[in-house]
């Protein structure tokens, strides 16, 4: 609880991280067009597990702040929070629009697009995250190519991206690169060198 001392709106910023949301309710209902408390009240909320008054708080912080990248990427990731995959998708977009180098908004949305069984679009926000190096993004779209989701299979693609992936440190991508090289896969030759040294890097990395 606020100490005796502060204001609503110092108990709602000490508070809000440990759920502590009847506090902030208060703060904004003294303050009710402040992004920034409505913001920490939807925080308060999510912690304490009322995600449905949470979204609403979230939603509202993006109505008031149409212009901040944060706003509608944590509306649209507690969208996909709570599976509202079909709802996620447009702040999200917003979001990319008004920040397109946030390696994090790409990765909602290839999750949101997965969900939705849209693997085409899913390949399109996986590409926008590995051309800006994120690993897992590199091993979605190596994915996407070597098993043709969304996009005709193409060996060449999917292994420029499992190596891409594997050499920024995904695990997973080295394993698969051990098989590749070890089966001789994804139009290589069997190569036990290249194998062996993928398979080292993989038990490396896990150590």
């Amino acid at each position: 609880p606020a100490a005796p001392t502060q204001t609503p709106a110092e108990g709602c910023a000490a508070g809000a991280a440990d759920g502590y949301h009847w506090i902030c309710a208060a703060a904004v209902a003294a303050n009710p067009a402040d992004p920034r408390l409505r913001r920490l009240y939807a925080i308060s909320l999510q912690k304490a597990g009322r995600y449905e008054q949470a979204l609403r708080e979230y939603a509202k912080v993006a109505d008031l702040s149409p212009a901040r990248f944060q706003a509608h990427y944590e509306l649209g990731w507690m969208l996909a929070f709570v599976r509202r995959y079909d709802d996620a998708v447009a702040p999200l977009q917003r979001a990319a629009r008004l920040r397109p180098r946030h390696v994090g908004v790409h990765r909602a949305l290839t999750i949101s697009f997965a969900m939705l069984k849209q693997p085409a679009r899913a390949l399109q926000t996986a590409l926008a995250g590995a051309r800006l190096g994120d690993r897992i993004a590199m091993y979605d779209a190596a994915r996407h190519y070597r098993h043709g989701l969304g996009v005709p299979k193409d060996p060449r693609r999917a292994l420029h991206w499992l190596e891409r992936a594997a050499s920024a440190g995904h695990v997973k991508a080295m394993d698969d690169l051990a098989r590749v090289y070890l089966h001789g896969e994804l139009g290589e030759k069997p190569d036990d060198k290249r194998a062996e040294y993928w398979a080292n890097r993989g038990l490396e990395a896990r150590r």
